[in-house]
């Protein structure tokens, strides 16, 4: 017995005719009718009475299709869970990430999801978001994790999965951060400012002018991560950085200042009538769990 057999079994159960059920099955009539004979002569019964109205089940078909429906249903659940978990296995991601995102716990996410799949190809992207938005659109990336929610673009799906606290980071010892109690014992300092924080520059214009601050003013301008934990480790430069991006740093020291009002949100954003593939959906419900990630020893 085949469990295509048991297909064509329902296929004539639904549709009443040998000829309807041929064509959803995609056989000629003889072939269809040539497998059910096969059956019928496996199972020791007919299966079926041909009537003047159609093809129609005799007692041991009833039975026969009763059961059929669950072998199939079953196949059913066992193809998908074998492509499944092919997908995860031997898959790929395509993911864009920005830097705000890549600093957040939620880029550590990423990067353990990908050490607990390792025959799962994943490829992080680096850009903001009107990049994503535009790869999404081709088709290039399976999904974006961006500080930038993309509200303003049609076509795409919007969901805020985390946020990011940001405050002032020096080197350990800085003569003035080591001992600032507000913003406004900031003044005179010398900044390193990323374009990154351009997302936050009316809360922490407002929270230096609370404060009587001045506002920073950038000695240099900078979109180089590296560069900036460079220079803050080596200088008495100050700069506004993630939490996150520090806290792996024992060179820096972080001051959050502003009480937690430098807050970035962290989203995902997705075309809206993309398929997400199995691997796509299993990174997408631990990011949406949020669980703690534990940081690996290297």
């Amino acid at each position: 017995m085949e469990l295509k057999q048991l297909e064509n079994l329902l296929a004539i159960m639904a549709t009443g005719t040998l000829t309807s059920a041929a064509e959803r099955v995609g056989l000629s009539q003889q072939a269809l009718s040539q497998s059910l004979t096969r059956l019928e002569s496996q199972l020791g019964g007919k299966l079926f009475e041909r009537k003047p109205r159609g093809m129609v089940p005799t007692r041991l078909g009833e039975t026969v299709a009763e059961h059929a429906r669950d072998v199939v249903a079953s196949a059913g659940r066992l193809r998908s869970a074998a492509s499944a978990e092919i997908g995860l296995e031997r898959g790929k991601l395509i993911i864009g990430l920005s830097p705000i995102a890549a600093t957040s716990p939620i880029g550590m996410q990423v990067a353990s999801f990908a050490m607990r799949h390792p025959k799962l190809r994943i490829d992080v992207e680096s850009g903001i978001d009107r990049d994503f938005v535009a790869a999404l659109n081709r088709g290039e990336i399976d999904l974006a994790l961006s500080s930038q929610s993309g509200s303003d673009h049609d076509g795409v799906l919007i969901e805020q999965l985390g946020s990011e606290i940001w405050g002032i980071a020096g080197r350990v010892g800085h003569p003035q951060l080591a001992k600032a109690k507000s913003l406004k014992d900031m003044d005179g300092c010398h900044w390193i400012l990323g374009r990154n924080t351009e997302l936050l520059t009316e809360k922490i214009e407002e929270s230096f002018a609370v404060q009587n601050g001045q506002f920073p003013q950038p000695g240099i301008m900078t979109t180089s991560v590296m560069f900036v934990l460079s220079a803050l480790a080596h200088t008495d430069y100050l700069s506004i950085l993630p939490q996150s991006l520090c806290s792996t740093m024992p060179s820096l020291l972080w001051r959050d200042l502003a009480d937690g009002e430098w807050a970035s949100q962290v989203y995902l954003v997705r075309r809206k009538q993309a398929h997400l593939g199995f691997a796509a959906r299993a990174l997408l419900d631990e990011l949406r769990l949020g669980e703690e990630i534990t940081r690996p020893e290297w």
